[in-house]
């Protein structure tokens, strides 16, 4: 019989069998030994526990009364301490032995432990959030105009429990499915969403708290139903119950005209048990109860409730709701008081000093742009985005374009970043405030990534933000994979930073690092006036001059006036004075003028000279320039070739090391056959003795 054609789904191959039911006994086989909920009191001895369970048939509710067993002894309460929470070991200190399913060929299982193993990866809490926010924002697409985060009360116990909502297209029961596998992911090839790995639900949740209970309401494929689906991801439960395989109870509704039908997909005994056991599992003590949290979604979304948070050493939540009631914060070694007071003072730090306990900070920050039609909620109030750009002082723009890449990648706009940097406006203060933001696809990976640590106050206040695409970030979404890439992206960072303090501290009210250097107009000024001083002649001829004709011309007068008389040779020897003046003064007035002539040819020479002076220390200036490009790049080539030689000792020294193990365990592989070849020579030697003495 010819096979069905496979269909890839998100551009992967799956088994045909990836999404069909686990079998019940595979599913549930434990579920009687399921403890005491917190809040329920028990009588001694062994008791029943009803667990209502109620199903929607034709828009009607059908209740029955489901009676578990719950004589066995109650499971002692798990560590409410995320770090400590991974010890899955029973009330004797035993690790539950490994059985087997009995169900088929042998399979890869997925241990419970793996939860907590696998969230661990998020050492801020913080950056769990950012993943859920995340997981909203590719949401836009498909018509999310919102994300809600928020703290709601356990009405069981009274305990806290988070909230996060979206109004996104919402899961279908096959994508709620894929949502709750490890590693699967519909968007690793997607351009325009930020999820790639498919793990960043399973990790952000487990790290915020010990279970989770998803809510999706998506529209039918034709357009005119729609489906529910509900999803019990439970650590508690599973360690309670002493589960070997991670187990994700779930069922499905189906609009069927006014009313909704269950969404049978094996039997109706598998239906009701994944509804027992989401019941007794989950904050809500009721279906009625359980089915009314679709009423917040409207005709579409996503409703994310998260509960059992984890608490710190001190028996306290690890998130603060009572610092602000409009804030989400966690206490621990990322909450600073003093920064928090820093805050307040200078304003326009605030983000920097703050982020890493506040998540209405962070989330300002998170995202480099957003559609204006988004918003963020945190406990009823609006998150304002906020652009670091704006937080600086006349930031200056430049383009980094990374050498060739491994992929062929060059000058794409993929790869080429455009950085800002400037200092913050707080920054004539003096606070060490400093760092680069780096995001990918939109994302910031790292926070105020502080590039050069130098010692005493050389680098404080630069701030930066740049898009960097052409490089991945881990898993975890708090940081870079470590390449080669990024290591050339942090030098280059550190250099700019160094530049543009070098060059403009003095401006901020730190000493000048770089002494300015004469320019050569005011030295060429200075030069012209010498030269002018020297080639004009003195002021004082011309008066000279002067002085002597009007003493002459009084002395003569005078001399009229005392002789009246006089002879015509004393008036032809003053007509003669007089004419000798008149001669040299013009003489000297033509000299004069020959003079300014040549003065304004001296100064046309070297105004010419001057610009042909500018034009020089330009061109100077450009090969400079690049000259200390290809220093750089030298120097950066010089950078890989360390970094590779280093690549290629580290994986010299470990197959070293692995040629060693080989060659110690060939040596005691010999040694054993030599053994096993001795004592098989002993047998037979033992044989033959026997069969001769039989003989």
């Amino acid at each position: 019989m010819k096979k069905a054609k496979q269909e890839p789904v998100g551009g992967f191959f799956m088994p045909s069998s990836f999404l069909a039911p686990l079998p019940q006994r595979m599913v549930l086989a434990q579920y009687s030994e399921a403890p005491q909920r917190a809040g329920v009191s028990s009588s001694s001895g062994n008791r029943k526990q009803e667990a209502v369970v109620s199903g929607v048939r034709g828009g009607k509710v059908e209740e029955t009364t489901a009676k578990v067993d719950d004589g066995v002894s109650p499971v002692a309460r798990g560590c409410r301490q995320f770090w400590r929470a991974g010890d899955y070991k029973d009330a004797n200190g035993i690790i539950p032995a490994a059985h087997s399913s009995g169900v088929g060929l042998d399979h890869v299982r997925v241990h419970p432990k793996f939860l907590h193993s696998n969230a661990t990866s998020h050492k801020w809490a913080l950056g769990a959030f950012a993943e859920l926010l995340d997981n909203a924002v590719d949401e836009i697409v498909h018509g999310a105009t919102y994300v809600n985060v928020d703290v709601l009360n356990n009405r069981e116990d009274g305990s806290k429990m988070l909230l996060v909502e979206d109004n996104g297209g919402g899961m279908t029961p096959d994508n709620i499915r894929q949502c709750m596998s490890l590693g699967y992911s519909v968007k690793s090839k997607s351009s325009n969403t930020i999820g790639q790995y498919g793990n960043g639900f399973k990790t952000s949740t487990m790290r915020l708290g010990a279970d989770v209970v998803v809510f999706s309401r998506c529209p039918a494929a034709d357009g005119k139903s729609q489906t529910r689906s509900i999803g019990l991801l439970s650590y508690t439960f599973l360690r309670s119950t002493k589960k070997e395989d991670t187990v994700v109870p779930m069922v499905d509704f189906e609009q069927t005209g006014q009313g909704w039908n269950r969404l049978i997909r094996s039997t109706s005994d598998d239906w009701n048990m994944n509804m027992r056991t989401i019941l007794l599992w989950s904050p809500f003590v009721s279906e009625q109860d359980l089915i009314g949290q679709f009423d917040y979604l409207g005709n579409k979304g996503t409703r994310i409730i998260i509960y059992n948070l984890w608490e710190d050493d001190e028996g306290q939540l690890e998130l603060d709701f009572e610092a602000d009631q409009e804030d989400i914060q966690i206490r621990g070694a990322n909450r600073d008081e003093k920064n928090i007071e820093m805050a307040k003072q200078y304003p326009n730090s605030k983000h920097f000093l703050t982020y890493r306990h506040s998540l209405r900070s962070y989330a300002a920050i998170l995202y480099l742009k957003l559609p204006t039609k988004f918003r963020i909620m945190l406990r009823g109030s609006e998150v304002e985005h906020h652009d670091i750009v704006k937080d600086m002082i006349e930031p200056k723009t430049t383009t980094y374009r990374p050498q060739q890449l491994a992929d062929g990648m060059s000058n794409n706009h993929e790869v080429s970043a455009v950085l800002s940097i400037g200092f913050v406006k707080d920054a004539r203060h003096h606070i060490d405030v400093q760092g680069f933001n780096v995001y990918h696809k939109n994302r910031l990976i790292k926070p105020f990534w502080r590039v050069w640590n130098a010692a005493g106050s050389d680098g404080r206040g630069v701030i930066g933000v740049l898009e960097a695409n052409f490089i991945e970030p881990a898993h975890d979404k708090q940081g870079f994979e470590r390449t080669i890439a990024l290591l050339r992206l942090e030098a280059r960072l550190k250099d700019h930073q160094k530049q543009f303090w070098t060059s403009k501290c003095h401006e901020i009210g730190y000493s000048q690092r770089v002494k300015p250097k004469n320019t050569t107009p005011s030295s060429s000024k200075k030069a012209n006036n010498n030269i002018i001083s020297k080639s004009s002649p003195p002021s004082i001829q011309d008066g000279e001059i002067l002085a002597l004709a009007g003493s002459n011309q009084k002395s003569k007068m005078s001399g009229l006036k005392r002789s009246e008389n006089g002879s015509s040779e004393e008036e032809d020897e003053e007509g003669r004075t007089i004419k000798n003046l008149s001669i040299a003064l013009k003489d000297e007035e033509i000299n004069c003028v020959s003079k300014g002539e040549g003065k304004f040819n001296l100064l046309q020479s070297l105004e010419e000279e001057r610009v042909k002076s500018k034009k020089l220390e330009s061109e100077l200036e450009e090969k400079t320039k690049e000259l200390k490009e290809v220093e750089k790049e030298a120097q950066t080539s010089l950078d890989d070739i360390v970094v590779l030689k280093q690549m290629i000792k580290e994986e010299k020294e470990w197959r070293d090391a692995i040629e060693q193990n080989l060659r110690e365990s060939l040596k005691s592989a010999e040694q054993t056959i030599e053994t096993l070849q001795e004592r098989v020579r002993e047998l037979e030697g033992g044989q033959v003795e026997d069969g001769s003495g039989s003989s």
